[in-house]
């Protein structure tokens, strides 16, 4: 039996070629562009592909990154036979890097029924996604009541319009506005323009969608979403604040989720926040508890978000307990 290991770092374009085939039925999470938007660490990157006899066997997105907060994706397997020899070389490189910690964190859409990370060594830092069935025959009427009178509201009142771009009418300049917007509505710029332009990338290559809502002349909100296959994610939103007191949101996100049923997906995650109260290395604010609350009035149902972090360091162990026990205790006064 014949091992091969690739790596990213070694030989980029091989790299990106097997990833490609390895992520095929794979979700958003796993799509080269999207990998690229989170890769913290730079040029500093570990991620390798695994074959053996010259088939893929595994893949494994793996940056040494400067910010300890952020789970990665964990490893995709098409033979989980070969996952003990895996985390082994994860191991070593770990050590080899001086690394504190790795936070994987497992695709709630891949229905795996345990957090399979704890067979190598990771404590379990699980918390909830919510998922909505899309095969459902109708999807309005799995929503909570006040969600669906918001929607028949919206789609009533003729001063409101909604509309989308995808691969069929990709528009920079309406990507552009929602990217502006997603200023406006933070006071800042949360993220670089480079990962709003890759996330454009997506929608050309048909694996994304941009919705927006028009009040009257002026485009007020936008979510966006991505899919591949029979899954997909409720990535963003953006929103002009001058009328955040108008139910925006409920509408778009109706609007998306026929749109996904129609294009064949059959699974929405919902996506962060959706945990409806801390947990360990989860600490949502009273914000974003109300967007967790607002998330599961379409109807759908909690998952396990599975996720583990195994440390190498004793003291950034000590470091999130301490931060752990402070935020536990300051949630449940």
């Amino acid at each position: 039996m014949s091992i091969k290991l690739v790596f990213k770092e070694e030989n980029e374009e091989l790299f990106w070629k097997y990833w490609n085939e390895m992520a095929k039925k794979a979700s958003y999470r796993y799509f080269p562009t999207n990998l690229k938007t989170y890769n913290y660490g730079g040029k500093n990157d570990k991620s390798f592909v695994y074959l053996v006899n010259n088939q893929l066997a595994a893949g494994v997105f793996l940056p040494i990154e400067k910010i300890e907060k952020f789970f990665i994706n964990a490893p995709i397997f098409k033979f989980m036979a070969v996952s003990k020899e895996i985390f082994k070389i994860i191991n070593k490189i770990a050590v080899e890097n001086g690394i504190k910690k790795i936070m994987f964190e497992i695709d709630p859409l891949e229905n795996y029924s345990y957090n399979y990370l704890q067979k190598y060594g990771y404590l379990d830092a699980t918390i909830l996604s919510y998922v909505v069935d899309l095969t459902v025959d109708d999807l309005l009427a799995t929503c909570r009541k006040g969600c669906r009178n918001d929607i028949k509201s919206i789609l009533k009142d003729k001063n409101f319009s909604v509309f989308f771009i995808d691969k069929n009418n990709a528009d920079y300049n309406i990507h552009k506005e929602y990217r502006e917007l997603h200023k406006k509505c933070a006071g800042k710029e949360t993220r670089a323009k480079k990962t709003f332009d890759w996330q454009f990338e997506r929608l050309k290559e048909g694996k994304a969608v941009l919705f927006g809502l028009k009040y009257k002349n002026k485009n007020i909100a936008y979510s966006y979403f991505e899919f591949n296959k029979e899954k997909g994610v409720y990535y963003s939103s953006a929103d002009d604040p001058d009328y955040d007191r108008m139910h925006i949101y409920h509408i778009l996100i109706y609007s998306a989720m026929e749109y996904l049923k129609k294009k064949g997906v059959k699974f929405l995650d919902m996506g962060q926040p959706a945990s409806p109260s801390p947990q360990f290395n989860y600490y949502p604010d009273k914000k974003q508890i109300n967007i967790a609350l607002f998330k599961r009035g379409f109807g759908g149902e909690f998952r396990p978000l599975f996720r583990g972090i195994k440390y190498f360091s004793e003291e950034a162990f000590k470091k999130d307990i301490k931060e752990f026990i402070d935020n536990y205790f300051q949630a449940i006064v």
